[in-house]
């Protein structure tokens, strides 16, 4: 896929990654020539694909306004085709830096983790810090209603500015329901990963809320403080019940050297398994969390103020005066002052390198403060053209799209009208040979009656002329009866009686 160009503006450059929730490149913007990374993710085909699309994508606009600087900024989402197969995709900011479950078990060369198990990697006052931060984008989240669900150490990145980055925000409920085919409704679905998950996780409960994030915090405090997470299971039902129904080792001076006993009592509640035993919310952790790192740093400056002033008060030391036999020689006495004095030149040394170190690491500090700021106000403003560009784009496309469809229409409504008058003409014409037709068959009828007409009435002539025949047949017959018997009797004779 290296080379592919998504949507005409993201070419892919190398792959830095994959697992259970797709691929990450590394990629250029070639529009706004900046680097990006781009997370690709399958999707199954199915009746669901334009569905989880929609979902994907308002999710993904939902996280998209998050903007917190310990948040990684989101440029662009959409669908692509990629090498063949129909993919989501979603472009963010590209960091130049580690994830913390790299910086807690570094990798050697040959990419074996080295340091010893169960043993800090790093001080505990920056992985505080590190929480502290991490806790800080929680709470923006959780006042826009966003929950993480998937908070763990490789979903947090330590940039090379020492800015921490929590990634993949709201993509684990995204891309572990809504991507899953047919799974569109609550069927109590375990999402998260098992060394990280909360209790009502592992149940796989519906009405989790943002204390799930806390937890999950908890788990990675731990791990940053002790070298390991709370439950190190290699089974998952193992590590399940470990999760539901186990209490971690307690932090002590064995496992967490160093760690005060507020943090260890902070990241017991963290990790309790009643969610309205945990902290109220990511600002109650912030501000505990910050809370020891200002004692750690009050104690280090008052030990650091303590020391220089006893350096400062003692002086050289006292060297006696020699007395008796058994006193010194003045030359060791010398000796000994010098050496006192260098001791002291190099105490002094070491607090004004301490000082400088500080107000140099301060500095530091204010100079990546600044050059952060600037970079946001930057990725601000380019963020803005880029999201008016994409609207102007979009308003283009979208009045190309409307005149597409209004001509479309019009072409079906003429070729309809087409159709719907050259109907009529068939059914005109259909029409007419029918009533031809009847017209011939009308006019049979009528020769046909005609000629029953003339038929019947030449045999009613027939009849009558033979029935006239047969009247005056009779009739002169009749009339030679009576002119016989007129003759056989004349008149005045009466006829013989028989």
């Amino acid at each position: 896929m290296r080379g592919e160009l998504l949507e005409g503006r993201y070419r892919l450059e190398e792959r830095l990654g994959a697992g259970g929730m797709g691929e990450v490149w590394a990629a250029e913007d070639v529009r706004m020539r900046r680097p990006v990374a781009a997370k690709l993710v399958d999707v199954a085909p199915g009746r669901y694909a334009q569905q989880l699309e929609r979902r994907f994508t308002h999710e993904v606009r939902s996280a998209a306004n998050l903007p917190h600087r310990h948040t990684v900024t989101v440029h662009d989402c959409g669908e692509a085709v990629v090498a063949g197969r129909r993919t989501l995709y979603l472009v963010m900011e590209r960091l130049d830096g580690r994830d913390l479950s790299d910086v807690f078990h570094p990798r050697s060369r040959a990419g074996a983790r080295t340091g010893a198990p169960g043993g800090p990697r790093v001080p505990w006052y920056d992985v505080l810090d590190w929480a502290a931060q991490v806790a800080s984008a929680l709470s923006a989240a959780h006042r826009l209603g966003i929950l993480h669900r998937d908070i763990k150490p490789q979903n947090v990145m330590l940039t090379g500015d020492g800015v921490i980055k929590v990634l993949d925000f709201g993509l684990a409920k995204i891309l572990r329901e809504s991507l899953r085919v047919g799974a569109l409704t609550d069927t109590g679905t375990a999402l998260g990963t098992l060394p990280y998950m909360s209790p009502e996780q592992c149940r796989g409960e519906t009405d989790i809320d943002h204390r799930t994030d806390l937890y999950s915090l908890g788990c990675l405090l731990y791990e940053g403080l002790t070298g390991r997470p709370p439950f190190t299971a290699t089974a998952p039902h193992v590590m399940l019940h470990q999760q539901l129904y186990e209490d971690p080792r307690p932090l002590t001076a064995e496992n967490a050297p160093g760690v005060p006993p507020g943090v260890a009592a902070l990241v017991t509640r963290l990790l309790a398994k009643d969610r309205t035993r945990r902290p109220p919310d990511a600002d109650t952790v912030v501000a505990e969390l910050r809370r020891e790192l200002a004692a750690h740093r009050d104690a280090a400056r008052r030990d650091t103020a303590h020391g220089d002033a006893t350096h400062r008060a003692a002086g050289p030391p006292e060297v006696p005066a020699a007395a008796g036999p058994g006193a010194a020689h003045p030359a060791d006495v010398a000796r000994m002052r010098e050496l006192a004095e260098r001791e002291v030149a190099q105490m002094r040394r070491v607090a004004e390198e301490d000082v400088r170190a500080l107000r140099t690491q301060f500095e530091r500090d204010v100079a990546g403060l600044r050059a952060a700021a600037l970079r946001e106000r930057t990725e601000a403003r380019e963020q803005a053209a880029a999201e008016l560009e994409e609207v102007r784009a979009a308003t283009a496309r979208a009045a190309a799209e409307f005149e597409t469809r209004l001509a479309e229409r019009r072409r079906q409504a003429e070729s309809a009208e087409l159709a719907r008058h050259a109907e009529a003409r068939v059914r005109l014409a259909e029409i007419a040979e029918q009533a031809e037709q009847l017209a011939q068959r009308a006019q049979r009828m009528t020769g046909d009656a005609e000629r029953r007409a003339q038929e019947i009435l030449d045999r009613t002539w027939s009849q009558a002329e033979e029935i006239v025949a047969d009247a005056r047949a009779k009739a002169d017959l009749i009339r030679r009866r009576a002119e016989r018997e007129v003759a056989a009797h004349p008149p005045g004779q009466s006829p013989a009686t028989p």
